[in-house]
């Protein structure tokens, strides 16, 4: 068994494994997969999967998580659609892919005269 190094046993600055992997940016990852064919998902990708998902049957959507051949949202979050919070799994889905539904208020009379409502994000 190796033996973990000793307190101070490397100066400042200097490695225990000098000739270690270089650490890989995320750019340089990002060309990495670009040259191997996998290219960024835009908002449009994004949303038009999160809408067919919600629009599969079940038992598509569960070949389709058991599939490791698929992009790791549709398994993701397929999963997460078949698991207990469902519901919210979709909800989610419908806020981020259409937006939420607007809130209106109506009022008639003097009741709100000279009230100012603001709301916040």
């Amino acid at each position: 068994m190796r033996q973990p190094p000793k307190k101070n046993q490397f100066k400042k600055g200097e490695s225990g494994n000098p000739k270690g992997a270089p650490k890989k940016t995320i750019s340089f990852v990002n060309e990495e997969m670009k040259a191997e064919g996998y290219l960024p998902a835009t908002k449009v990708d994004i949303v038009g999967c999160y809408l067919t998902l919600i629009n599969l049957p079940l038992t598509e959507l569960t070949k389709k998580v058991k599939d490791d051949k698929q992009p790791a949202l549709v398994r993701i979050v397929g999963k997460a659609i078949l698991g207990g919070k469902g519901f919210e799994v979709i909800e989610k889905m419908l806020d981020r892919g259409i937006g939420k539904a607007d809130q209106k208020i109506e009022h008639s009379g003097n009741a709100f005269e000279n009230v100012t409502i603001e709301f916040k994000k």
